[in-house]
């Protein structure tokens, strides 16, 4: 399957895209070796914290927080916390915290139940409207 041409997010550069790829080949090496050079830090630092990290290593503040949230450090026993995007309590991966986890299931099978309780009411009511036909009579003797 071809990919199709587009604009590297970070560079600018025309490139073909494979696999819905934002970044060009060149910034993705880029990108890899940054985190190597964080993974190495990290990992000779392991009290350090995000703006030590940063500091560091000369990587920007966002690559860094998002390897926090992909779970990139846990093996290498790092405590830094970084905030819920939902609450803000400060957490150690992930997105969110337990609370705002639970919270959001809690809403999601609330949906899912109303959505199944109104689809299953449609089906009942499905032929009993004004225009339905009693076919059981046909009215011919």
């Amino acid at each position: 399957m071809a990919g199709k041409m587009r604009n590297c997010q970070r560079c600018g550069k025309l490139f073909m895209q494979q696999n819905r790829e934002k970044i060009c080949r060149d910034c993705r090496d880029a990108e890899v070796e940054m985190e190597n050079k964080v993974m190495d830090f990290v990992r000779s630092n392991p009290e350090c914290k995000v703006p030590d990290i940063v500091e560091g290593t000369g990587a920007e503040e966002a690559l860094v927080v998002r390897m926090i949230e992909e779970g990139r450090f846990e093996q290498t026993n790092l405590k830094s916390y970084h905030p819920c995007k939902k609450c803000g309590k400060e957490i150690l991966t992930g997105q969110y915290c337990e609370a705002c986890l639970s919270s959001m299931q809690e809403n999601l099978q609330s949906v899912h139940a109303k959505i199944a309780t109104s689809s299953a009411a449609a089906a009942a009511a499905k032929g009993k409207g004004m225009h339905s036909k009693n076919l059981g009579k046909t009215g011919k003797k």
